[in-house]
């Protein structure tokens, strides 16, 4: 299964109906029961609405149609914070702004102090029980605001994918340890941010997680309107969106970045745990018809993974390349908007004037193109490896088939 920016979207959303004092109450929404949401189907698996801190959350599992709960790949939710409720007040207070994992209940009057666990403690611990339930399941986070604060901090912390919205960096919480995971591993975590908005852009972009958009929604007297979660929108495949316009050129080639880690990760997690299958097996097999299907399921897995990840690859390399062909072509148009106001003096001169105000073609195209380049690699290097796991895969199935004549043959 793999999860869209939709069903991220709409699960952040989803998971402010845990708390009875916001509007969308539900009181349906709690572990053991399932839901609908926007033509997909969810199991709640479990839930935590903590009185004493004000942090909700919840994990789900996708639910087919015939009614089967996927354990595989699960979701947790953290809400984001709820005007009414003074705990997500000071949550936002002593933890986004100040850094504090403790929470003061009292923060504005120090006769009166209060501390409690805060809610990106209690989130951490939520994450942990999660672990040790379903210990083999494909585990992201999402939210929105405060909740997306929260599931940065969780998956920088367990190492996990995220995607979610509008919300502060959390940088300031995080342990060295998550830091240089983050380093190591970008592209793994998604917040997507409004340009226009000052609350969701709090914090700077310390995780890298940053993608942000201009959504020319307009001038609007409320700022907490560029904040809403609903302001996103969705192509019909369930991707996120993104506005083509000038100021939006850096977010599509980042998203699409995002994508193939996403997609990269996923489909190796896949191939490790058909590679375990069969090296595990260590060729002690007996001929019978299962063995067959498992072999032909398990070769249809890779060949499909491989196609799909290469049909990933080639559309980023083309992003690549569309920004190499799109620096050159910048150049051209300033060199030849140079001449035709500066028609009296020679290509050095205009090169000269250009450069004196940082406009050179080393910086418009030379080192940008450097940087595709790179890029470039870097993908190419990941589907090396890629190719290297489906090989190993393919050896193991054919040893398979080797040590056992009889299945040689069904296998033809």
């Amino acid at each position: 299964m793999t999860v869209l920016d939709k069903q991220y979207n709409k699960l952040s959303d989803a998971v402010y109906w845990l708390d009875p004092k916001h509007d969308n109450y539900s009181p349906t929404m709690k572990g053991g029961n399932s839901f609908e949401l926007d033509g997909f189907n969810y199991k709640i698996l479990k839930t935590e609405n903590n009185s004493e801190n004000g942090m909700q959350a919840m994990v789900v599992a996708p639910v087919d149609k015939q009614g089967k709960v996927d354990t595989s790949e699960i979701v947790i939710s953290y809400a984001g914070t709820n005007f009414d409720d003074a705990n997500d007040r000071n949550t936002d207070l002593e933890t986004v702004i100040k850094g504090e994992k403790k929470l003061d209940k009292n923060p504005l009057n120090p006769f009166e102090n209060k501390i409690v666990e805060g809610q990106a403690e209690s989130a951490l611990k939520f994450a942990d029980d999660v672990k040790v339930k379903y210990p083999n399941a494909k585990i992201t986070t999402t939210g929105h605001s405060l909740g997306e604060f929260l599931a940065l901090t969780v998956s920088a912390e367990n190492q996990w994918q995220n995607v979610g919205f509008n919300g502060p960096d959390p940088s300031n919480i995080l342990s060295d340890k998550a830091k240089k995971w983050i380093e190591e591993n970008p592209g793994m975590l998604v917040n997507y941010r409004n340009r226009a908005d000052a609350i969701g852009n709090f914090g700077g972009d310390g995780t890298g997680a940053e993608i942000k958009v201009s959504m020319e929604m307009g001038a609007h007297l409320n700022p907490v309107d560029y904040h809403q979660l609903g302001n996103w929108n969705f192509d019909k495949e369930g991707k996120l969106k993104i506005p083509n316009n000038e100021y939006n050129k850096q977010a599509i080639i980042e998203q699409a970045e995002r994508y193939l880690m996403a997609e990269y990760s996923a489909k190796l997690y896949g191939l490790e745990i058909v590679k375990m299958k069969f090296q595990e097996s260590g060729g002690g097999i007996s001929t019978n018809e299962q063995i067959y299907l498992d072999d032909t399921q398990a070769l249809a897995v890779v060949e499909t993974s491989l196609s799909e990840f290469r049909t990933v690859t080639t559309n980023v390399i083309k992003i690549y390349q569309d920004g190499m062909d799109e620096a050159e072509k910048l150049w051209k148009e300033t060199l030849r908007e140079a001449h035709q106001v500066a028609d009296l003096l020679t290509e050095s001169e205009i090169r000269e004037e250009l450069a004196s105000v940082g406009c050179t073609e080393k910086k418009i195209v030379i080192e940008p193109c450097e940087a595709y380049y790179k890029k470039i690699n870097k993908v190419k290097a990941m589907g090396t490896k890629f190719d290297s796991i489906v090989e190993e895969i393919k050896q193991s199935i054919e040893a398979l088939k080797q040590k056992d004549r009889e299945l040689a043959q069904q296998l033809g």
